[in-house]
C-alpha cells in the first residue's frame, strides 16, 4: 500500500475558509449523473480512478474512518453532514488523480422492486452478488479486488434474499417522508432507517459492515441519500437543522462540528459553495417524482382526498388551495400494479448494522400502512 503522499493531501482537503454566513460560490462545479446515464468515456475514467485509489491504498483509508466513527455518526442528527462531507472528501480524492472524475449516484426508485435484476449490478457497471464459498464479486468495477481493511479479504457481497434483494422502499414512500418531515430529527430518522439501512442490509457482504466503504456501491449509495436531502432542502428547508448529537452534544446546531472534519454543518449545507463544488443531475429512469412537486406527473391527483392529506399535506394543501381535491370515496377498481411492502429488516441485521430497533419497527410499521393505504386507493405507481 502506497500513502506516502497521504498526510499533506489528507491536510489539503480537509482544509477550508471559515465564513460567517453562507461559503463563497463554487468557481466549477461537479455535475453527479445517474450511474446508467454516463457515457463509455465517463465511465472509464471511474473505473480508471477508483482502481487507482484502490492501489494507493484510499479504499483502506475510508473504510477504515467509516468503521471508526461508525458509532457517533449513525442514529443522530450527525448522519447526513457527515456523509455528505464523507462522500465529497472521497470525490476531491479522486480528483486530485483525475479532475474529471464525477461521482454517479444511483437512482434507487427504478429497481426497488427487485433491486438484484438492475442493470447497476451487472458486470457492465458495479458488478453483481458475490460467488463462491466467500462470496467474492467476480465481475464488474470491482471485479476480484482484494480489500485490506480491516483484514485482507475479498470484496463482499451476499444479498439478503439468495440471488435475490427483497423490495426496497418506493419513490412514492419517500416522497411521503419528504412531506410530512419538518425538522431534520425527523427527516433523519426516517431516511437513515428506511431506504438508507435497507440498501446496506440488501447487498449486505462488506455493505453490511462498519466498514462498508470498502463497496464503490456505498460512495453512490450515499450519493443517492444526498440528492434525496439536497431535493428537501430545495423543498423550504434549505437550513433546517436540529436534533440529537453526540460525543457529549445533546442538540446539534448550524455550528457544531462535522466529526472527524474541520467543517462546521453550516458549511456543506449549501449546494455550488464551500467545498461543496458539484450538483446533480435528472436521472433519465426518474425524470421529475422527487425534483418537482407536481401531483399529475406522480399520480397523487388520483388519490382520495383522505389518503392524499394523510401521506402528502403539502400536495394536498396545493390541492385545496387549487380547488382540485377528490372525493373521500374509494376508487373503484383495482390497480394492475400495486406498491409491493418494502422488506423487514432483522432483528441480527439490526445488532450487526447498530440500528435502533424501536425506530427500525416504527418505520416498518409506517410503511406497511402507507403501502394499505395506497393499494386500497386504487394508486397506480411509477415504476
Amino acid at each position: 500500500m502506497h500513502l506516502l503522499f497521504s498526510v499533506p493531501l489528507v491536510a489539503c482537503l480537509l482544509s477550508h475558509n471559515v465564513l460567517a454566513a453562507r461559503p463563497k460560490k463554487c468557481e466549477s462545479i461537479t455535475t453527479r449523473k445517474e450511474v446508467r446515464d454516463l457515457s463509455s468515456s465517463e465511465w472509464r475514467t471511474i473505473k480508471d480512478t477508483i482502481e487507482k485509489m484502490q492501489d494507493l491504498g484510499w479504499f483502506r483509508f475510508y473504510a477504515s474512518i467509516h468503521e471508526v466513527y461508525f458509532p457517533v455518526v449513525h442514529g443522530v442528527s450527525q448522519f447526513l453532514p457527515f456523509h455528505r462531507r464523507f462522500v465529497r472528501y472521497f470525490e476531491m480524492t479522486a480528483q486530485r488523480i483525475n479532475p474529471d472524475f464525477a461521482l454517479p449516484y444511483w437512482n434507487e426508485f427504478a429497481d426497488y422492486r427487485n433491486p438484484a435484476d438492475s442493470s447497476v449490478l451487472s458486470d457492465q457497471l458495479l458488478g453483481g452478488n458475490g460467488q463462491g464459498p466467500n462470496k467474492c464479486v467476480m465481475d464488474g468495477v470491482q471485479a476480484n479486488w482484494t480489500m485490506t481493511y480491516p483484514n485482507e479479504h475479498c470484496l463482499q457481497r451476499n444479498y439478503s434474499d439468495g440471488d435475490s434483494i427483497k423490495p426496497w422502499y418506493s419513490a412514492e414512500f419517500i416522497q411521503s417522508i419528504m412531506q410530512r418531515s419538518d425538522t431534520m430529527a425527523d427527516f433523519r430518522d426516517r431516511m437513515e432507517n428506511s431506504q438508507h439501512g435497507l440498501a446496506h442490509l440488501g447487498v449486505r457482504g462488506d455493505m453490511s459492515t462498519k466498514h462498508s466503504a470498502n463497496d464503490f456501491l456505498f460512495m453512490l449509495h450515499h450519493a443517492f441519500i444526498d440528492r434525496i436531502w439536497s431535493i428537501w432542502q430545495d423543498d423550504g428547508h434549505r437550513t433546517t437543522f436540529d436534533g440529537p448529537g453526540s460525543m457529549g452534544e445533546e442538540e446539534m446546531t448550524l455550528d457544531s462540528k462535522i466529526l472527524f472534519f474541520q467543517d462546521t454543518v453550516e458549511d456543506v449545507m449549501y449546494l455550488g459553495r464551500g467545498q461543496m463544488c458539484y450538483e446533480y443531475d435528472e436521472p433519465s429512469s426518474e425524470p421529475d417524482l422527487l425534483s418537482k412537486r407536481d401531483n399529475i406527473n406522480s399520480g397523487l391527483s388520483s388519490l382520495p382526498h383522505d389518503v392524499l392529506c394523510k401521506w402528502y399535506p403539502k400536495s394536498c394543501d396545493q390541492a385545496t388551495s387549487d380547488n382540485t381535491t377528490e372525493s373521500t370515496a374509494p376508487i373503484a377498481h383495482i390497480a394492475l400494479k400495486q406498491l409491493p411492502l418494502p422488506a423487514e429488516i432483522s432483528q441480527e441485521a439490526m445488532e450487526m448494522h447498530g440500528f435502533d430497533p424501536a425506530a427500525v419497527q416504527r418505520m416498518a410499521d409506517e410503511a406497511r400502512k402507507f403501502v394499505e393505504d395506497m393499494n386500497a386507493a386504487g394508486f397506480v405507481p411509477k415504476y
